[in-house]
């Protein structure tokens, strides 16, 4: 027999909020992580407008509030002159969101706020640490095998079953989905200093370009609340794994773009490869792909985590429409359609987008990159524009209409 319940692979920051949400419509739902707790990889760590918008109903928007950082405005720079070529303002949301911001926030903080609403539900059940290991389903249900730290494994059943596993995911590679793209040649190194940027005029989120060294600046509450900031070094591919992350490569990629001599305490180094991916399909069955395990791409313009976001709940919503008697294939077809098309057309296309012109080498073409951020910063509509799709607000709209 099976569970009359929502099985998800991964308690992440999609894996957490889907599950809080499927719990409040009235869904029984098991979630399974493989950590003991949240993990804290120093990834994303941008809360977008749209997102804001769409936490509110879920009882979690005080707490990120008070624990995030409210960041109105971001900057455009030109590394190689340390001009500010553009800065973008969320204000110009106001009227379209209840939040005209961005809020930074580490995002294991956030994965917090969400298991600590969803344990107050009595339909809500994560387990960890555990790890699905194999899945596979039929025309009645899903089943999940799952392994605890003690090597015993056991089985578990559902009418449905997510995969918000991330990019290594399990379950989409269980269902035999494609996940086409390909991978960026350079590594990035993510470096958490606590020397504060905002005294050389940086804002609190920061993008610079360079032919050969760009890289961006973003600063986040850390633990203590006094502020960190994370930057974003990009590695040549000749520079070996240890060269780039030792102290000599860190500092000096400080001293190329920074005109204080620091010091600049690193209290944290991360580096990994960075991918652009979609899975064919967001859903097989009775099996649906969020997130990571579904979309993937590079972290400039904090769209990914905030993307999944949006996922995880349109997906929430519809099971909650199929445990109400409608129709589940025509709901989950749509499911696919509404989220695959946009992740290609918004999330995949800017973060390409905005990579390319931070490194953008030939003169010309960077040159007139910098002056079509300058000209749509200076006019109310393209500026308009530009931040809706930044924030992801249209893409949640234009997937609202997909049919």
């Amino acid at each position: 027999m099976y569970d009359n319940r929502v099985l998800i692979a991964g308690g992440g920051p999609v894996g957490a909020v889907t599950g809080l949400r499927l719990a409040q419509l009235g869904i029984p739902v098991t979630v399974f992580d493989q950590l003991d707790e949240p993990a804290e990889d120093h990834r994303a760590a941008t809360l977008q407008p749209s997102t804001l918008d769409l936490f509110k109903p879920l009882g979690v928007i005080d707490r990120v509030l008070e624990q995030g950082l409210e960041s109105r405005m971001f900057q455009w720079r030109d590394r190689a002159t340390q001009e500010i070529v553009a800065e973008f303002d969320y204000a110009r949301l106001a009227g379209e969101t209840e939040y005209p911001y961005v809020i930074q926030l580490e995002q294991h903080r956030t994965v917090y706020a969400a298991l600590e609403a969803a344990k107050k539900h009595s339909l809500f059940t994560i387990h960890r640490p555990v790890e699905v290991i194999s899945v596979e389903q039929d025309a009645e249900g899903v089943e999940a095998k799952v392994r605890h730290a003690d090597g015993k494994t056991e089985v578990h059943r559902g009418r449905y079953l997510m995969g918000c596993d991330g990019g290594r995911s399990i379950v989409r590679k269980a269902t035999g989905v494609s996940f086409e793209g390909f991978t960026w040649p350079e590594r990035f190194n993510i470096v958490t200093t606590t020397y504060d940027f905002s005294q050389l005029g940086f804002r609190l989120r920061n993008y610079c370009a360079h032919p050969q060294r760009w890289v961006s600046f973003m600063k986040v509450p850390g633990e203590d609340n006094k502020g960190l900031w994370r930057c974003v070094f990009p590695a040549k591919t000749e520079e070996s794994d240890e060269e780039v992350m030792s102290d000599a490569w860190i500092h000096a990629r400080f001293a190329e773009c920074l005109s204080s001599g620091g010091p600049y305490e690193v209290i944290h180094r991360n580096m990994y490869n960075v991918h652009q991916r979609v899975a064919g399909n967001f859903r097989n069955g009775r099996i649906i792909l969020a997130g990571d395990a579904a979309h993937i791409n590079n972290p400039i313009g904090g769209m990914g985590m905030n993307s999944g976001f949006q996922d995880g709940l349109n997906a929430a919503e519809k099971l909650a429409e199929i445990w109400n008697g409608a129709d589940p294939e025509s709901l989950l077809d749509r499911y696919d359609r509404q989220r695959r098309l946009t992740a290609i057309e918004y999330v995949q296309a800017q973060s390409i987008a905005n990579k390319r012109m931070l490194e953008e080498r030939d003169p010309a073409a960077r040159k007139a990159n910098l002056d079509n951020l300058r000209a749509i910063a200076a006019d109310p509509d393209k500026h308009l524009d530009f931040v809706r799709r930044s924030s992801l607000i249209a893409m949640l709209e234009k997937s609202r209409t997909i049919q």
